[in-house]
């Protein structure tokens, strides 16, 4: 299994990282990555990926994020995607159930970000809330080199195809679980080549809640319930999900 999206730099992670890494390793997570949504958490994710064999970083403003960016944070997000450990532009996106940046603003952040994929040829991790019409056309404008993933992904089954004749991969996590129908129904529409599995560790703790805080280690409930949905087996489910995201981030195999 890889985990395409978590947070192991997060805070919440501070007193047991290591062990929380070595659980996952143990449940059968073979790669991660961490993802960045603003300076300081990419700067972060670069340096675990740095100290860590199978974990890849990606660097990017989240949208709730961009109201306190730095001005000169593209040309920071450039440098940063430069080192060989960063694998994607992310998390970028919308997000307009919170809005806790105004709407304007995240447009125009989505915007520069997506250049910057397109400048560096680069896979996008997108985060989208309350506004997947309008990300959908948005992606649909930009016409990127390597496309990328539609993280926590949370529309339709019709929203779902049309990303998927977009190029791009769906991430499904935690929520999966939850029981909702139309998640559901899109993830047992899309083919296996459009599927990637996601914790986006430490939220979206996958059902059954018995723990306050999302693992990677805990990757295993949504594969399982993948496998369920889908009327499939958790190895073929672990087997395609993992060609995916190796192919969609240039991981390497061992």
């Amino acid at each position: 299994m890889i985990d395409t999206h978590c947070h192991l730099s997060s805070s919440r992670f501070k007193k047991d990282r290591a062990d929380a890494i070595r659980r996952a390793r143990a449940a059968g997570v073979s790669h991660f990555v961490e993802v960045g949504y603003d300076l300081v958490t990419s700067e972060r994710s670069l340096r675990l990926a740095d100290s860590e064999p199978d974990i890849w970083a990606t660097v990017g403003v989240h949208p709730h994020e961009v109201a306190k960016a730095p001005v000169d944070s593209i040309s920071q997000l450039r440098k940063l995607a430069a080192a060989p450990r960063v694998v994607a532009i992310g998390e970028v996106g919308l997000d307009f159930y919170r809005n806790l940046s105004p709407a304007d603003m995240q447009r125009e952040w989505l915007s520069r970000q997506l250049d910057l994929a397109r400048e560096l040829e680069l896979p996008v991790v997108v985060h989208t809330r309350d506004a997947m019409e309008e990300m959908l056309e948005t992606l649909q404008r930009a016409s990127l080199p390597n496309q990328g993933v539609l993280h926590c992904y949370s529309g339709d089954a019709r929203q779902a195809l049309r990303a998927v004749e977009l190029g791009f991969r769906l991430g499904f996590g935690g929520t999966l679980t939850y029981q909702n129908h139309d998640l559901e129904e899109a993830a047992r529409v899309v083919p296996r080549e459009a599927i990637v599995l996601e914790t986006d560790s430490p939220y979206l703790v996958p059902e059954p809640k018995d723990t306050r805080r999302n693992e990677p280690a805990l990757l295993m409930r949504v594969r399982r319930r993948l496998a369920e949905i889908r009327g499939e087996s958790e190895e073929e489910v672990d087997a395609f999900t993992t060609k995916n995201t190796i192919g969609l981030f240039a991981l390497t195999a061992d």
